[in-house]
């Protein structure tokens, strides 16, 4: 070779390099294969995001109650429950975030804590936030842990209706920026009459003039309000029984510390292994700081000085409820358990400071309903909270 002769550039072979630009190919075509698997398989997405119509439910006898029903701009399903999840004792989380490059649960991070019949179960914050809702059992009984994070609200049901035990789903649907459950039940097929077998397809509500296609057929599932804990649509509306779902009593969001060192022998759920990066992609501190409320809601808070997300504690018993800050109540609580009393029932809250972690429960064991939630979502679905009924900063609880 002469020194002016072009170089040569040595041939790309598999060893030398070319496995990578094979090997991406692959990616490529995998990715591909997914995002339109959907389009070949005719499985789409129940849902537009926008119009409520799209989402394939029965809304023909719908029931707000006045509340703000809206789209909340994901499909049905973009959120899918974790069902009968793998559970790991307490005790073991240090070993077991050990072996991850990310630790799973650490001593500041929220959970739901649930007790049934002497066994006690965590549910982190972090694996709710992108699933939302959780079917399981514990203690023998069929429960849904349901959060929804918009109102940074925290319920457990009883899964039994009419003594069988339901699956639920996230519809994609708001009501009052709050969580509407679906249940799972096989879908209905729309029927078509025999006049219309060969007609052109009349525009309907959810489907534009140029489509070919009709609006999703109508589904046999129910929806349900988290906060209400009722059906507000669908067929479990034919009927006087089965539209109220069973709150389990004695339900807190804490710190994980807070909780195993008061349940030393509580479990944990674990995460399925495609929930790593979704855990790390979703994340709602910014919208909690943020005075804004993103979706509608039906009714405004009647009292001035309590900001739309003040994180609040609704505590039920004796048939009286009393709302709490979580701030007074981590204050008070703090040194010494604050002890008061709600319809009869004798109340003890022991709390945490740094992060605030409260712990509520009924001093002589009476089952009591206790829903940690922000302001806006409890003044939307109960009737103006009476300002006695309302304990504010540096006020006592009557």
């Amino acid at each position: 070779m002469t020194q002016n002769s072009p170089a040569v550039r040595p041939a790309l072979t598999f060893r030398s390099g070319g496995w990578v630009i094979a090997l991406a190919c692959v990616l490529v075509l995998l990715i591909l294969a997914w995002a339109f698997a959907g389009i070949f398989t005719g499985h789409h997405p129940k849902g537009d995001g926008q119009s409520v119509d799209t989402y394939g439910f029965d809304l023909s006898n719908l029931q707000t109650s006045g509340g703000a029903f809206v789209a909340s701009g994901n499909p049905k399903d973009f959120l899918r429950s974790l069902d009968q999840p793998k559970v790991l004792p307490g005790h073991e989380m240090l070993a077991y975030n050990a072996k991850l490059r990310s630790k799973y649960v650490v001593t500041a991070d929220r959970v739901i804590g649930v007790q049934i019949n002497g066994k006690s179960r965590a549910y982190p914050l972090s694996l709710m936030n992108v699933h939302e809702i959780v079917n399981d059992e514990l203690a023998g009984v069929p429960i849904a842990i349901t959060f929804s994070p918009l109102c940074d609200s925290a319920i457990v049901f009883d899964r039994r209706v009419n003594g069988q035990p339901l699956q639920f789903g996230v519809s994609g649907l708001l009501l009052d920026s709050n969580l509407v459950m679906y249940d799972k039940q096989p879908e209905v097929v729309a029927q078509t009459s025999m006049d219309s077998q060969n007609a052109k397809p009349t525009p309907q509500v959810g489907m534009n003039a140029d489509q070919s296609q009709p609006a999703p057929a109508a589904s046999a599932s129910s929806l349900w309000s988290q906060m209400a804990g009722k059906a507000i649509a669908g067929p479990a509306l034919a009927t006087t029984l089965g539209t109220t779902l069973a709150e389990i009593p004695n339900v807190n969001v804490c710190t994980w510390k807070h909780w195993l060192a008061t349940h030393p022998t509580t479990e944990v759920i674990l995460p399925d292994p495609q929930d790593e990066q979704r855990m790390k992609s979703f994340s709602y501190s910014r919208y909690l700081l943020s005075p804004r409320v993103e979706f509608p809601i039906g009714r405004k808070s009647n009292i001035a000085d309590m900001p739309d997300k003040m994180p609040v504690i609704a505590i039920t018993a004796g048939g009286e409820t009393k709302v709490v800050t979580l701030r007074e109540a981590a204050d008070r609580g703090a040194d010494a358990p604050w002890n008061f009393v709600v319809g009869g029932v004798p109340i003890i809250v022991v709390s945490q400071k740094d992060p605030a972690s409260v712990l509520v429960g009924a001093s002589d064991a009476t089952p009591i309903q206790v829903t940690p939630c922000l302001w806006f979502v409890w003044q939307a679905f109960h009737a103006p909270a009476a300002p006695d009924h309302v304990l504010m900063p540096s006020q006592s609880v009557k």
